[in-house]
């Protein structure tokens, strides 16, 4: 007989209507019914509802929700990308009181992805873990109240997904868990993430390509990899991201703070982004653009890059670390990042002295006010040549 791992307040109200793409609530769980009852979950069963989900219909957590303990419990049979999958679905609220527990730390030991452990040692980390909780094609999603913790890999991620609302989620997992990004976005758009509090071992917001139209408000982050955009265009592949706000955020004790990261070789452009009234505190690389961006040394230098445009970062105000300069603009060699515009942008050292030697490689924009430190770096105008054809192409 399978082991109970967790208990669930669940309710389901599902309306199947004659006509229409199928919907799918995946679980691997061993659940009774789906009305309005309380369900026990076992690392087994893979549940399927078909249909379009009704405006009025929500799945409920008010319990401790947990998934196989680690690869060795995790059936053969099942998906090891992900636990949870909302596929399909339409008006739906995912709510509750309760905990997603995600057992991650079996996952975390995996001998396959090296990342950093205490001291500067290099530690063993997951090969194909799941993400905890996944939407896929789906629309009008509202996630609220839950807290979730320990994911194998990423906590949420929402693919192909269309009107996403977010508010007061807790995500936590151990500083030097591997993966273990917060929340997930790619292919997706219209969507709100706000009043949330998020600590984990890598990005704790992430944007990926095809994402347009988020704004993110009153997230608390750290300690993390910060809030991300991207990585973008790897393996030579195209990317479009544009129109993003975040402001009014908070972000601690982290690797990054406000980051966009690209590949080498990449096509495509990032547009229309925008950073203001976020409070850094002992945070290294407070502000970073990458487009060198590689996971080993080599990574040979190509003439394609992600095109960066219309990016404005106004009153980031805190202390950073000072083992790295607080701002930080790595742009392509042959497709300069432009139009980038800082405004009371305050950045002290958390202790010791003050490093006042900014980065700059091929970057064009505009201070409004003078920035601290001075980023002297930051060429005026524009360059010879816009990529305007990578505009074009998003």
């Amino acid at each position: 007989m399978l082991p109970i791992l967790g208990q669930l307040e669940m309710e389901i109200r599902m309306k199947l209507p004659p006509s229409g793409l199928p919907g799918r609530l995946l679980a691997k769980s061993k659940t009774v019914s789906f009305w309005s009852l309380r369900a026990l979950f076992s690392p087994s069963l893979l549940q399927s509802f078909p249909g379009r989900a009704s405006p009025d219909s929500f799945s409920r957590v008010d319990g401790v929700l947990m998934p196989p303990d680690g690869p060795d419990c995790w059936p053969e049979s099942d998906s090891d990308k992900q636990w949870l999958v909302f596929y399909r679905l339409d008006s739906m609220s995912f709510t509750g009181t309760g905990t997603i527990e995600g057992n991650g730390q079996k996952w975390w030991d995996l001998p396959c992805k090296p990342h950093r452990g205490p001291n500067g040692a290099t530690l063993p980390g997951p090969c194909n873990s799941p993400a905890m909780i996944r939407f896929f094609m789906s629309s009008n999603l509202v996630v609220s109240g839950l807290r979730i913790k320990n994911s194998p890999q990423f906590h949420m991620k929402f693919d192909g997904c269309q009107g996403v609302l977010i508010n007061e989620l807790s995500i936590s997992s151990p500083k030097l868990s591997p993966n273990t990004d917060g929340i997930h976005i790619e292919n997706t758009q219209s969507v709100g993430i706000y009043n949330s509090i998020i600590a984990n071992g890598d990005d704790c917001i992430s944007i990926g390509t095809g994402c347009s139209d988020v704004d993110i408000e009153g997230v608390t982050c750290g300690p993390s990899h910060g809030i991300s955009i991207g990585s973008l265009g790897p393996h030579n592949s195209h990317a479009c991201v544009s129109n993003i706000t975040v402001r009014n955020a908070f972000i601690k004790n982290s690797d990054n703070g406000l980051r966009i990261k690209t590949w080498q070789g990449g096509s495509g452009s990032v547009s229309g982004l925008s950073f203001e009234n976020i409070e850094m505190e002992n945070v290294r690389n407070c502000v970073i653009v990458d487009q060198y961006y590689c996971l080993t040394k080599a990574c040979r230098n190509q003439t394609s890059a992600v095109y960066l445009t219309d990016v404005t970062f106004r009153n980031i105000k805190g202390t950073y670390d000072v083992r790295s300069p607080p701002i930080h603009f790595a742009c392509s060699d042959t497709v300069a990042c432009t139009n980038i515009t800082m405004s009371e942008v305050e950045l002290l050292p958390y202790e010791g002295v003050l490093v006042d030697d900014p980065f700059c490689w091929n970057a064009y924009g505009t201070q409004e006010t003078i920035t601290i430190p001075p980023i002297d770096c930051l060429q005026d105008g524009m360059p010879q040549s816009v990529a305007e054809n990578y505009l074009s192409g998003c």
